[in-house]
């Protein structure tokens, strides 16, 4: 596991290989904030077997490939740009179809005191609303508590062409580069950042995060306490 503000990419970290999968266990704060991010390599034919513990969520986000989800008897299909959320106590399986699946998977806390929605397995970016953030920046959630993750919220942000203010958020978050490239800096320190590129902010850790091509910089985040990822103080 890597350093709190440490960008690395997830087939840098040397991998759990077992039968056809590859785990990277990219970065953990499992005794303070309870985020663990994961990335989980599935070759065709096979299947990733996880389980959850009670009182844990696991987050899921195809980045590429396609397969399935299966929770006891429920199959759903998992498709690039696909979110799932498979509460515990749970065990459950990702297949690969006809090419290699990868999938990120960060794990958290739930939050008993949280009222919260009906649970949804598995949702599609495409089909939620764009919503606004600071620097011409939009987001898309696909899951919070409305949809039956107590404890995090997860979501994709798009980043224009734009350096953002130096600026904290009121909460610990996981972060994996979908597509583009760009740069962050994190507590004064620069890193070059594109697709498959992680990196962990704990809350109050004062960051940015630069994109100067014309394509969008896209980036998955998971976050704990749930809220919105438009919170933020800004420092300069």
């Amino acid at each position: 596991m890597r350093a709190a503000g440490h960008v690395v990419h997830f087939r840098d970290v040397e991998p759990e290989r077992t039968g056809g999968v590859a785990t990277h266990r990219v970065h953990a704060d499992v005794d303070g904030s309870g985020l663990e991010l994961v990335v989980v390599v599935v070759e065709p034919g096979h299947a990733a077997r996880r389980r959850v513990e009670g009182g844990r969520d696991e987050l899921l986000y195809v980045l590429s490939g396609g397969g399935t989800l299966v929770v006891g008897n429920a199959a759903d299909e998992l498709v690039p740009d696909t979110g799932a959320l498979v509460g515990g106590p749970a065990a459950y399986a990702v297949r690969a179809g006809g090419a290699p699946l990868v999938v990120v998977v960060v794990a958290g806390g739930t939050d008993s005191g949280r009222e919260c929605g009906e649970a949804v397995r598995t949702v599609c970016v495409a089909d939620q609303d764009r919503e606004a953030a600071v620097s011409d920046r939009q987001f898309r959630i696909l899951f919070d508590p409305g949809r039956g993750c107590s404890g995090m919220t997860q979501f994709v942000g798009y980043v224009p062409q734009v350096r953002t203010p130096r600026h904290y958020h009121p909460y610990d978050e996981m972060l994996c580069i979908v597509r583009g490239s760009g740069t962050v800096e994190i507590e004064g320190k620069e890193a070059a950042v594109g697709p498959g590129d992680c990196y962990y902010l704990p809350r109050g850790c004062v960051h940015l995060v630069q994109n100067s091509e014309e394509e969008l910089l896209v980036e998955l985040g998971v976050f704990t306490p749930a809220g919105s990822p438009a919170q933020n103080t800004p420092v300069e």
